[in-house]
């Protein structure tokens, strides 16, 4: 089970990756959320986090009613931190940008966020 997010987060991190769950936390969270067993286009789950990872959640929580933790607190800063890791750690494997992006759950470009700053951080801080 994951350890970074609380609660049905957690399973659902499980199920379709951090990221995703994370979104879902940010769309719902601190609510009560019914997933029912078909959606269409425009549903807010497919919106969210798209059709392929919404099929996922379905096959396990269809007909369910869960309450989603809220995204801000502890858990989101524990989630933060959790993906820089993944991230450090895969570039320290020589991993490419797309295949970081894959593996845990981002876009490119946060991959190339990541980088650059890690580029950036000599850890003695800006003098102005």
């Amino acid at each position: 089970m994951n350890e970074v997010l609380p609660g049905v987060l957690a399973e659902i991190a499980e199920l379709v990756g951090n990221a995703k769950a994370l979104q879902i936390a940010a769309h719902a969270g601190g609510t009560r959320v019914y997933f029912p067993s078909k959606v269409h286009p425009d549903h807010w789950l497919v919106q969210c986090i798209g059709l392929e990872a919404t099929t996922k959640l379905l096959e396990r929580f269809a007909g369910d009613t869960c309450d989603i933790p809220q995204a801000g607190h502890g858990s989101y800063a524990r989630f933060r931190r959790a993906i820089v890791r993944d991230i450090a750690q895969a570039q320290a494997d020589n991993k490419s940008s797309k295949t970081i992006a894959r593996e845990v759950g981002v876009s490119q470009r946060t991959v190339h966020r990541h980088r650059e700053r890690s580029r950036r951080d000599d850890g003695q801080g800006s003098l102005f």
